[in-house]
């Protein structure tokens, strides 16, 4: 029985075989990547003394691309098999083995000045007062233009979004088996009928949807 999606078992098949937590279809975008928003948000509160906390890490992408533009990165994830490939791709950071649930680890207290979470767990936001310094932000994108539990959690700990920003793109799944792997990670039905009707030879187009949110404390 293949593994559930977002799973314990998915994700740690996912780190033995693309190698670590990144899109295994290919894709083709008809305008910038919707994630490109984030990164320049990100990029823009970076700078020496500045603490960072993310939030489900995966093979520790952003650490190595960003940590050393600050003076501490800390991470988590929950899947011991992506920390691994973190550790490796990103030797300057401080990774640790969490699923945000229960006490905070001692070596994730902070406080940290930047909260991120990339396709990430939300959970995140409901430790933000004991995590987040004075004066923190928290730094979030999702994979739909609408992520519910994002601002209903942040209402709960007494933080607003600052800015919020909804990017949709067009993108075309070359193949049927392409077109099948994206919907497992969304975790919708691959209807294969769809491809028969709607493909044309460059594909079956769908949208690339990001949700961003800055946001801080009350």
């Amino acid at each position: 029985m293949p593994d559930r999606p977002h799973s314990r078992e998915w994700y740690a098949r996912l780190a033995r075989e693309p190698g670590g937590y990144r899109h295994p279809w290919t894709r083709e975008l008809d305008g910038p990547d919707p994630e490109l928003t984030f990164d320049a948000l990100l990029q823009g509160r970076l700078g020496p003394g500045a603490r960072v906390l993310e939030a489900g890490c995966g093979h520790g992408p952003d650490a190595a691309r960003f940590g050393g533009e600050v003076d501490r990165w800390a991470a988590y994830d929950a899947v011991p098999e992506l920390l691994e490939q973190a550790r490796e791709n990103a030797p300057h950071a401080d990774f640790h083995l969490w699923n945000g649930k229960g006490a905070v680890p001692e070596a994730l207290r902070g406080p940290f000045d930047l909260i991120v979470s990339r396709r990430g767990p939300t959970g995140v936001i409901l430790r933000l007062p004991e995590l987040a310094a004075p004066g923190a932000r928290f730094l979030y994108v999702g994979p739909r233009l609408e992520v519910p539990q994002v601002p209903g959690r942040l209402r709960a700990v007494g933080w607003e979004p600052l800015g919020e920003w909804r990017v949709s793109v067009r993108a075309w799944a070359p193949t049927p088996q392409d077109w099948a792997t994206r919907c497992e990670w969304m975790e919708e039905e691959a209807r294969l009928e769809e491809w028969d009707q709607r493909a044309t030879p460059r594909g079956l187009s769908y949208r690339e949807e990001r949700y961003i949110v800055l946001a801080g404390a009350s």
